[in-house]
């Protein structure tokens, strides 16, 4: 519940959640690669939250939320990419968020549709991406935009275009809510859910 979500934020030192809307629930990671981050947003009810590995060598991999077998997903992506408010910035940066997957050559005609600022900045952008099999999918989402101590964060929320329309409100509600914060602290990496 959100007495109890909040509680934890609080032990974290971060702001509360104002609300958890029906259907969804709440992830916080803690993030050591490139940035010392928390990162919060909301992902679906079912969705499953996959989180980064982390062994001797370090940590490898993202925190992501989806549900898979039907191509929707939410992922984050860190940059040292410096903030910008440009179109070319939003694309340089969400192709990365894209091609962290797996490489840059399983996508093509990647747009930026539409940029809207806030808090966090979301866009709007379109890709074909090439499967393995040889069959070209096409991909819309929605992504937030933040930036912390100079450099870049995103969530990339995903699905095909077939399905967007009919997801998007869902991806709306997943990026508006994508929060970062600086890590206080020596926190371990980690995913944190309600059941935590």
């Amino acid at each position: 519940d959100l007495n109890s979500w909040n509680k934890k934020l609080d032990k974290l030192g971060l702001p509360p959640l104002d609300k958890i809307p029906g259907g969804f629930a709440p992830v916080l990671s803690s993030v050591n690669q490139e940035q010392s981050l928390f990162v919060e947003f909301l992902r679906p009810d079912g969705w499953l939250v996959v989180k980064p590995s982390v062994n001797t060598n370090g940590e490898d991999g993202t925190v992501s939320a989806g549900d898979y077998g039907k191509g929707d997903s939410a992922a984050l992506y860190v940059s040292d990419l410096r903030p910008a408010t440009d179109k070319a910035y939003y694309a340089k940066l969400l192709k990365g968020g894209i091609a962290q997957k797996g490489g840059g050559e399983l996508y093509q005609e990647f747009k930026v549709r539409k940029v809207t600022p806030g808090a966090p900045t979301t866009v709007d952008f379109s890709y074909e991406l090439l499967t393995g099999a040889g069959f070209i999918v096409e991909r819309r989402g929605v992504a937030a935009v933040t930036d912390v101590n100079g450099k870049s964060q995103a969530l990339l929320a995903v699905t095909t275009s077939a399905r967007f329309k009919g997801l998007e409100p869902k991806l709306r509600t997943i990026a508006d809510s994508f929060r970062c914060y600086e890590k206080v602290g020596s926190v371990p990496t980690d995913t944190f859910g309600l059941e935590d």
